[in-house]
């Protein structure tokens, strides 16, 4: 599997390093160092898969030779701590072919330094071991226009916030300085003369190799240069255990810590595959108690409208989809019914007697009272 790896260090006389022995070492080539007349022989080193320099157009064509590259370096390099190189390592990814691989660094390195001003020295190791990896030697210094070494530091003017040179004052005169040759002093600083030490240049170094393995890898494949805690990933590195390392085996500390660290980042895996299970679940009982909610308004704007509608009845009482009775009021009801029945029929017979007296006391024809015959 696709892995990223970048690490960069120094190559300094400090260190009791030689440029000539460390481009020797990672290229399996024999080069002599001219300084101090050694042989540096590494022909018989195995695993170096291809070596390329890489120079900047500034760059006399002479430093197309190793020997003659770094033995210039060491040369313009004299004091005793002086960095002789820049040393960037990548792990290439192991699903690509030898083409693709050489290819992917050639236009790393031309894009990232040789474009800036540098000189690159990069060599392939792979020992078949799953562990290829490439080793880029970097010039410290920039070229002038006429290839010569520029120098690494360089005198600049400072400016005020419109862009002017800043006078030089003279604290007697309180006028501007003025220089031996009747020339005025302005005030000067000192910086680098290009960025490559600044820390931001790490990352986009990173940055970069990343999204340029990233254009030959498959999207289930695809690599990250930042960390695990800066990508917000529960998981735990692995640490660089090194061709010696990996010839050892189980035997070997750092296989054994990262083979710990491997079981850590599996079990991690596990509860986090838990964790989303869980999360799933969670989210589908939140969509049903949303349903349930849904349902239980609809009801009850339902049992509203029910009780509404029958708000003139009080006897009845409308529960769900049953309908109840209130003895007591339907008791009540049917006293009231028979009372009235009763008043209506007492008035029928009332009016009906009434009405049959009248008829008798004044019907035609009849002689209701029965006096002495005369």
């Amino acid at each position: 599997m696709a892995i990223f790896h970048l690490s960069v260090k120094i190559i300094s006389r400090s260190k009791g390093q030689s440029a000539i022995a460390s481009a020797a070492y990672r290229s399996g080539k024999r080069l002599i160092d001219r300084e101090t007349g050694q042989v540096k022989d590494f022909t018989h080193k195995r695993g170096v898969q291809y070596s390329e320099i890489q120079l900047p157009e500034q760059a006399f064509n002479t430093y197309s030779d190793r020997e003659t590259l770094w033995n210039a370096v060491q040369t313009k390099e004299a004091k005793s701590n002086a960095q002789l190189a820049r040393e960037v390592e990548v792990a290439v990814p192991v699903e690509l072919s030898r083409d693709h691989q050489i290819q992917l660094v050639h236009d790393y390195v031309q894009q990232n330094f040789v474009d800036q001003g540098m000189c690159a020295d990069w060599s392939m190791h792979d020992k078949a071991d799953g562990n290829p990896h490439v080793h880029i030697m970097l010039t410290m210094r920039s070229f002038k226009a006429n290839g010569e070494w520029a120098p690494k530091q360089k005198s600049v003017y400072l400016m005020d916030e419109n862009g002017h040179k800043i006078p030089q004052i003279d604290p007697q005169t309180h006028e501007q300085k003025i220089g031996a040759r009747g020339r005025k002093m302005w005030k000067r600083t000192t910086q680098t003369y290009n960025d490559w030490n600044n820390r931001d240049q790490v990352e986009k170094w990173r940055k970069s190799w990343a999204e340029a393995c990233n254009d030959y890898l498959a999207p289930d494949l695809q690599l990250d240069h930042r960390s695990y805690q800066r990508q917000e990933k529960e998981q735990v590195p692995t640490i660089h255990e090194g061709p010696v390392a990996r010839q050892m085996g189980p035997r070997s500390e750092r296989v054994q810590i990262n083979q710990a660290i491997e079981a850590q980042n599996g079990l991690l895996r596990q509860l986090r595959q838990e964790w989303e299970r869980l999360k799933q679940q969670l989210e589908q009982l939140k969509a049903v108690l949303v349903r349930l909610q849904e349902r239980l308004s609809l009801e009850e704007k339902k049992q509203t409208m029910v009780q509404a509608k029958h708000a003139e009845t009080p006897e009845v009482a409308s529960k769900g989809s049953e309908t109840t009775y209130d003895p007591h009021k339907l008791y009540e009801l049917m006293q009231e019914k028979l009372q009235e029945a009763k008043t209506a029929k007492q008035e029928r017979e009332s009016q009906k007697h009434h009405e049959s007296s009248k008829s008798k006391r004044y019907h035609p024809g009849i002689n209701r009272e029965r006096g002495p015959h005369r």
